[in-house]
C-alpha cells in the first residue's frame, strides 16, 4: 500500500489509550471468567496461533511506550506484511507452537499450557495437537490435561469453523458481513468476538491480510502504545473493550507481525481483580510450513468437528 492510500485510511481523531502503568504492573496473567468466546478447536480451548508461513521465533526486547500510529495504519501494515508471507502448497502441513498463560480458577496460581499443532494447509486429512501443562493439579483444582488430539478435516462444517481457514473471503466487506453473522450482541460485538477467534488460527496469507483490514473497520477498536503477550514481548496493541474486559491483539512494533493476545480487566468491582489485572494471555512462539506431521501416539483422542 502506497503512502497516499495509507494516509487516506487514517482516522483523524482516534483516541490513543496510552498505558502508562508500565510493564511491571501488567505482568499479572491468568485465566478466569472474562475470557472472550472462542470456538473449541483445541481440547482445552487453548489459543491456536496464526500461520505466518515461515519458520520464525520472535523474541522482541522491551520497548518503552511511545506515540503509536493510527490503528488503521498499524493494521494496514500488518496486512501488507501478512500478504507477503509464503503460501503452503497442497499437501503441506502448517506447524505452530503457542503458549497460553492463565490462573487456576481465575484467581489461583499461574500455569502455562504449551501447544504444538500440525494442520493440513488444504483442509484435507487429520491434524495433530499436542498439549503440555506446566503444573500438576492439586486436590480440587481443574486444569486442562496433557495429551494428544486428532483434529478432523471437517469438510461439512462452515468455512469459518474449520481448523484451516482457507475458504474464508478475502474481500474486506464480505469478511465483515461474515463476522457479523456470528455470535450475539450488536454488530460490532459480533464482529470483534468472531475476529479475535480467528486472528490466531491458521489461514492463507490473503485471508489473514483481509482479516487485519476488517478488524480496523470494527466500531470501538482502539490502539494502546504498549501491550504484552504471554512470552513477555512488548508491542502495540489493537484493543476493544466489552463486558468490562479489554481484549488486546499485540503486534510487533517494527515488523507489525502478530505476536499474541491479552485480556485485561477494564472496570471496577470485577471478581477477578481490579482494573489492569490480566486474566489470560497467549503468544505465538513459532510457525512453519512442513511436509509431514509426526505420528500420533496410541492414546491420541479424536476430536469431532
Amino acid at each position: 500500500m502506497d503512502e497516499l492510500k495509507l494516509v487516506e485510511r487514517l482516522r483523524s481523531e482516534v483516541p490513543l489509550d496510552i498505558d502508562v502503568a508500565g510493564a511491571e504492573n501488567r505482568w499479572r496473567r491468568g485465566h478466569g471468567g472474562p475470557v472472550r468466546r472462542r470456538r473449541p478447536l483445541l481440547p482445552s480451548a487453548v489459543v491456536a496461533a496464526a500461520c505466518a508461513g515461515v519458520v520464525a521465533t520472535f523474541l522482541v526486547a522491551h520497548q518503552e511506550p511511545g506515540r503509536a500510529a493510527n490503528v488503521a495504519a498499524v493494521l494496514d501494515r500488518a496486512a501488507d506484511r501478512a500478504a507477503g508471507d509464503p503460501s503452503p502448497r497442497a499437501g503441506q502441513i502448517v506447524y505452530q507452537e503457542t503458549v497460553t498463560r492463565r490462573r487456576v480458577g481465575g484467581t489461583g496460581r499461574w500455569y502455562e499450557v504449551r501447544t504444538r499443532t500440525w494442520l493440513p494447509a488444504g483442509g484435507a486429512g487429520s491434524g495433530l495437537i499436542i498439549e503440555k501443562n506446566s503444573i500438576r493439579p492439586r486436590p480440587g483444582e481443574e486444569l486442562p490435561p496433557d495429551g494428544e488430539t486428532l483434529v478432523g478435516p471437517c469438510p461439512a462444517s462452515p468455512p469459518i469453523e474449520r481448523p484451516y481457514l482457507g475458504a474464508l473471503p478475502t474481500d474486506t466487506g464480505a469478511l465483515l458481513d461474515l463476522l457479523a453473522d456470528q455470535g450475539e450482541g450488536d454488530r460490532g460485538d459480533r464482529q470483534w468476538a468472531a475476529a479475535t477467534d480467528l486472528v490466531d488460527r491458521p489461514a492463507p496469507p490473503r485471508v489473514r491480510a483481509a482479516l487485519y483490514r476488517a478488524i480496523a473497520e470494527i466500531p470501538g477498536v482502539r490502539l494502546r502504545d504498549d501491550g504484552v503477550d504471554a512470552a513477555g514481548r512488548h508491542g502495540v496493541a489493537v484493543t476493544r473493550t466489552q463486558d468490562g474486559v479489554r481484549d488486546e491483539l499485540v503486534f510487533d512494533r517494527a515488523g507489525h507481525r502478530f505476536l499474541g493476545t491479552r485480556n485485561v480487566i477494564a472496570g471496577k468491582g470485577h471478581p477477578f481483580g481490579p482494573p489492569g489485572t490480566t486474566t489470560q494471555s497467549s503468544a505465538l512462539l513459532k510457525t512453519a510450513i512442513v511436509d509431514r506431521a509426526p505420528l500420533h501416539g496410541p492414546d491420541a483422542t479424536p476430536s469431532s468437528c
